[in-house]
């Protein structure tokens, strides 16, 4: 196995809303020097054992989720939905994901509703172009739409009906990000909250929002992004510091052209992290939660 090369803990494949498979994923991993990564699907562990296969004992791959949580309970940003990866969880987090899986058909479905105003569009046409029949998202849509000839791209389809403000959007019940955190621990996971800088708050309000989630049990921050400059990661050090948070590192590698963005690399190569402490300081936290449980 690897045990120099680069980490990545935030990439997505076809199992969410990423472009590759995860064969694909593993294979670019290989070339670009990658030695731990982590498939953080959005909602799910699909990727996961498809991965490991690919990886053939090459690439250490972590077990990770992505997670939606509400912000409506805070005086922060309300056009951002907080992202918390979940590290190692076990398979009890299905529990959790059903929730979630209820809440998305009955948004989709909402959603559908609202577009018959503009184009033409159906649940069963959607569902013909969906990636996957049993767990249609609002990426799906964006697909169906741009299958059916109403955009160029499913990118150019979601940002015009589907993102956050626009006229279709629908907003999918989700938990806070403080009972988000308890319940990825009662499965043993590392909740860590990812693209911090995507809430656009203030360094101070960046701080307070991280105590509270620190009192209800986060255990890291990603600091390392492609979107983050200079100034984005050293605050965010600072912070974690403080606040006895672990750092990670992630591309959030989504395989698409317009993002620029290579896994493990960043943009313009400006990620490239190797610090293995990373990896070691993500698993004594997991140790740690295992032994309260």
């Amino acid at each position: 196995m690897n045990t120099t090369g680069y980490i990545d803990l935030h990439v997505h494949s076809q199992a969410s809303d990423g472009k590759k498979t995860p064969e694909e994923i593993i294979k670019i991993a290989m070339e670009n020097g990658v030695s731990t990564i982590s498939l953080t699907e959005h909602y799910n562990l699909g990727s996961y054992k498809r991965a490991k296969l690919a990886s053939n004992g090459e690439i250490e791959v972590i077990p990770g989720i992505e997670i939606g949580a509400s912000l409506s309970d805070f005086d922060y940003s309300k056009n951002h939905v907080c992202h918390l990866a979940a590290y190692y969880p076990n398979y009890n987090i299905c529990q959790i994901l059903d929730e979630y899986e209820i809440s998305r058909e009955k948004c989709v479905k909402r959603t559908i509703e609202k577009l018959k105003k503009y184009v033409p569009i159906s649940y069963t046409k959607v569902k013909k172009y969906a990636r996957n029949k049993n767990s249609i998202g609002r990426f799906d849509i964006a697909i169906a739409l741009y299958k059916l000839g109403f955009a160029n791209d499913p990118q150019s389809a979601y940002g015009e009906f589907l993102d956050t403000g626009k006229s279709c959007y629908v907003e999918r019940v989700k938990q806070s990000p403080i009972q988000l955190i308890k319940n990825i621990r009662s499965v043993c996971g590392v909740p860590v909250l990812v693209h911090p800088k995507s809430l656009k708050l203030s360094f101070n309000d960046m701080y307070e929002f991280l105590k509270r989630l620190k009192e209800a049990g986060l255990e890291g921050l990603e600091v390392y992004n492609p979107h983050n400059d200079l100034d984005h990661i050293n605050c965010y050090l600072d912070i974690a510091k403080d606040l006895d948070l672990i750092t990670t590192v992630g591309s959030d590698y989504h395989g698409r052209k317009d993002q620029n963005i290579e896994i493990g690399l960043g943009i313009d190569q400006n990620l490239k992290v190797s610090d293995k402490s990373i990896i070691e300081n993500l698993k004594a936290r997991q140790n740690k939660i295992l032994n309260k449980t």
